[in-house]
């Protein structure tokens, strides 16, 4: 059977397109949908709604509480969502927002990720504009002043952090640089405040950074992507601008590994 008017160009399986629809719709409740709900929703007859439910539930993808005979999604949703994030690869899926971000700004993008207390940049995307950053692919930095281990930091809670920083010292590398626990903890509750975390001249002199956590689907942190610069480029006028940016791009990349706001 071809598609209806609205459901996409060229030709379509009806009872495929609706089936599709139903999921998308009760994906997007916040409980459990009934029978009559869902044909509303999308608009079709209640006892082709059924039908179409019957056969998704036989194969996983819906599920009926017997108790009130509302729908929710089935495991096989949730197989099908693991498998997808699975085969993602993380640089690859970032690439193209990092080079959007850093051809915005014409600084230095990256993407990094923590391993105990240091950063590990996994990408990096030099603008026409950047200067020479002591970070390359595959290289490490300390987390406790770099504007990405702060995001990645913020990601642990606080039982976490003073253990994996237990009998460690936290190197100063600029007079800007937090030395202390006490220190590093506040600021760290600062980033989950305001969602994004900068590095003034903590861990390099003129060197500038500014950061945002990227959640997988189930809002861990997973890794954190950022924009460098000199400091007589990242003013602090144009800081706050820059951090909703940074914010937005991570955001975006969340989305695609699942994470729904």
């Amino acid at each position: 059977m071809t598609g209806q008017a609205g459901e996409g160009s060229g030709r379509s399986i009806q009872s495929v397109f609706r089936s599709l629809k139903i999921l998308e719709y009760v994906a997007g409740q916040r409980s459990p949908a009934g029978l009559t709900e869902i044909s509303k929703g999308i608009g079709i007859h209640k006892s082709t709604a059924h039908g179409l439910i019957a056969t998704m539930e036989k194969c996983g993808f819906m599920q009926q509480d017997p108790s009130t005979g509302k729908y929710s999604l089935g495991i096989k949703v949730f197989e099908m969502g693991q498998a997808y994030i699975s085969n993602l690869d993380l640089r690859e899926l970032a690439l193209p927002y990092l080079k959007e971000l850093s051809l915005t700004y014409q600084e230095t993008a990256h993407l990094a990720i923590l391993s105990a207390e240091e950063v590990v940049y996994i990408d990096k995307v030099d603008g026409s504009r950047s200067i020479g950053i002591r970070s390359q692919v595959g290289g490490r930095n300390p987390a406790h002043c770099t504007g990405v281990g702060k995001v990645l930091l913020s990601g642990l809670d606080e039982r976490q952090i003073k253990k994996m920083y237990l009998d460690k010292t936290l190197r100063k590398y600029t007079r800007n640089t937090v030395s202390d626990l006490s220190g590093l903890l506040r600021q760290i509750c600062q980033v989950r405040k305001q969602g994004y975390a900068i590095d003034l001249e903590e861990f390099e002199l003129d060197l500038r950074c500014i950061a945002a956590p990227i959640k997988d689907s189930t809002g861990a942190v997973l890794a954190a992507v950022s924009i460098s610069g000199p400091s007589n480029r990242l003013l602090d006028a144009k800081m706050s601008d820059t951090a909703s940016h940074v914010i937005e791009t991570a955001m975006k990349i969340s989305i695609r590994l699942g994470y729904k706001q």
